[in-house]
């Protein structure tokens, strides 16, 4: 993470703080994607993340006599099913292996997550875990002293590695990603066998499968371009690769102004190969929402979808008998190029708690949900792939983002994988524009683009 740029948003947020608490729980226009951008939203708009209060910082340490019941909050915006009854799990294991301890379960809706969240904060009630989604909100918090320190934790030895980098600050461990999240092209495998197409691997084979599709009546890509938070992997399967994973600064190089994309040659070849799939998107791609996209695949109406992982259990929630799998979006004639794109998820962080029975039943909580056990909750549950390194039962099609090799894949960790949301809605604005006709105009999308980001100070 870049110094700089934190910096430069901490002095953008100090003077809003008062403002985002008075004004109660915010709107977002997504419903169903994961916390990652509605976090970064709030950010944007101008909510601080206040420092601990002084009552907070001078409050003595005091260890809990014996046999005195201690009670701690987790605070998560889990809405779905699945999820839930992995909490709720976790709570289970929890107070039977710590009986002197009470667990608080709080969920509350994505939307408004991150302003009860500062709510709390702000109010001495905050909880003693919760969620960040990216390595950018955990520089924020930890910023503002809220964060405990993880390094020794015992969970940390079962965690893959790899994704440890996304919770480091400085070198010292602040948060753990509690899964990890696929991007590429999920398709429904019995369409694919009923018209004898087999998995692509270059940009010719895709468009060959799409001519098959389309020559027998099926819609090749569901498409739910209504929903801005979805469009955005359509072109993100594939700059992640061409752009991403050469340049790990390249969203960072676009906010600071440093590069351009009139200049970026890589990057308008990736906009010209999302382009070029544009009569394969169905006749209303800006008409279909996420949830017909969903449901259009998982009944075998259209055959394929760009999208992250969570998208499994929801076409599974359409039609539960339908057989989905996944392969890596291509991006040239070259099979080496086809790389599975993968990216620590959210990450659980603890308050930094000055009561030192609070802080201790915290982090005995931090190593249960780290458990094998409960990570095996997290993975039949919740359909989910856990950080922890386990033989899990998973959904075929998470079990194959899994087997993908390091050769074969770009694990985004410890990166600043996005831009911020003020930045992305800038942008997939003035794509979505673009892209409702029959041709793309690249030089007039680019000079818009880079017009208006050097509008934002």
């Amino acid at each position: 993470m870049r110094k700089s740029t934190l910096k430069k948003m901490r002095i953008l947020l100090s003077a809003a703080m008062c403002i985002s608490l008075a004004g109660g729980c915010g709107q977002s226009e997504k419903g169903g994607e994961s916390q990652e951008t509605d976090s970064a939203q709030a950010v944007d708009n101008g909510q601080e993340v206040s420092a601990p209060s002084d009552a907070a910082e001078n409050e003595e340490e005091a260890s809990p006599s014996e046999g005195e019941k201690v009670t701690i909050t987790w605070l998560n915006h889990y809405q779905e099913a699945g999820k839930q009854a992995w909490v709720e799990k976790c709570k289970e294991v929890f107070e039977e292996k710590y009986p002197d301890v009470t667990l608080n379960i709080e969920t509350v809706g994505a939307d408004n997550y991150t302003t009860v969240l500062q709510t709390k904060l702000a109010s001495d009630d905050a909880p003693a875990i919760f969620d960040l989604a990216s390595n950018y909100d955990l520089g924020v918090y930890d910023e503002a002293g809220h964060l405990a320190d993880l390094t020794g934790q015992p969970c940390l030895e079962r965690v893959d590695s790899e994704l440890l980098l996304e919770g480091q600050i400085d070198g010292v461990q602040k948060g753990v990603p509690i899964e990890i999240t696929g991007y590429g092209v999920f398709y429904n495998e019995e369409v694919f066998a009923e018209n004898s197409l087999e998995v692509p691997t270059t940009l010719s084979e895709l468009k060959a499968v799409c001519e098959t599709l389309s020559a027998n009546g099926i819609q090749p890509f569901a498409a739910p371009f209504a929903e801005q938070w979805a469009f955005r992997y359509y072109l993100r399967a594939i700059s992640d690769i061409t752009c991403l994973m050469p340049d790990h600064g390249w969203n960072e190089s676009k906010m600071d102004k440093t590069s351009t994309f009139s200049e970026d040659e890589k990057f308008k070849e990736a906009v010209e190969t999302y382009f070029s799939f544009h009569e394969y998107w169905g006749g209303d791609p800006f008409g279909t929402s996420w949830e017909d996209a969903q449901s259009m695949v998982a009944n075998g109406e259209a055959a394929m979808c760009i999208h992250g992982s969570w998208a499994v259990d929801g076409f599974l929630s359409h039609n539960p008998d339908c057989q989905i799998g996944v392969f890596p979006m291509p991006v040239s004639e070259d099979a080496k190029d086809t790389i599975m794109i993968k990216e620590p998820g959210q990450q659980l962080v603890l308050y930094n708690n000055p009561d030192a029975a609070q802080m201790e039943a915290a982090y005995q909580l931090y190593d249960t949900i780290y458990s094998e056990e409960c990570m095996a909750a997290y993975a039949q549950e919740a359909h989910q792939m856990p950080s922890v390194v386990g033989n899990y039962n998973m959904l075929p099609a998470l079990k194959t983002i899994m087997e993908y090799s390091a050769d074969a894949s770009f694990m985004e960790a410890g990166i600043t994988r996005t831009m911020t949301s003020e930045y992305e809605d800038i942008l997939m604005e003035i794509l979505i524009n673009h892209s409702m006709g029959e041709s793309f105009d690249m030089e007039g999308f680019c000079k818009e683009a880079d017009a208006a980001f050097a509008a934002v100070e």
